[in-house]
């Protein structure tokens, strides 16, 4: 086991930063591919106009077409800039509380499992350490969880 002074814990810090601004850049990316189609362009367009390949922008629009075409900004994706942009910790909580939750769901039949919801976007983001367990209680009171 890695023991790790403050310098290896800001290395560490400092790499999971550029991974969550990765995340938040394919994000930004799908949205940027999602609007240009919307104005009728073509793959090798987009490509174009996204200075990528023709072939990224076709998985582009085929992962849009798995989510249904719903790139809303929810509560982890919310967390995630925060962390990767060191976003103030304040300004985070009141966009949080003030956020629409809603609950998770069971599938319908014949499908097995449960559909999450807003809420467990925030239980998730707390697992992955985004959230304080002093922050994660904070937001959990101020909307009655």
């Amino acid at each position: 086991m890695l023991v790790m002074d403050s310098n290896l814990q800001a290395l560490h810090h400092q790499a999971l930063q550029r991974q969550a601004r990765k995340l938040v850049d394919d994000l930004d990316e799908l949205r940027a591919a999602q609007n240009a189609a919307s104005r009728g362009l073509s793959q090798r367009e987009i490509a174009g106009l996204l200075e990528t390949s023709q072939a990224k922008v076709h998985r582009l629009l085929k992962a849009l077409e798995r989510r249904g075409g719903n790139l809303e900004a929810g509560p982890e994706e919310i967390a995630l800039r925060a962390f990767a942009y060191d976003t103030s910790r304040p300004k985070l909580i009141r966009t949080l509380k003030a956020f629409p939750y809603t609950e998770g769901q069971d599938a319908p039949y014949p499908h097995e499992g449960r559909i999450p919801g807003t809420w467990d976007q925030v239980v998730t983001s707390f697992a992955k350490g985004l959230l304080s367990a002093e922050e994660f209680e904070e937001i959990k009171e101020a909307v009655g969880r």
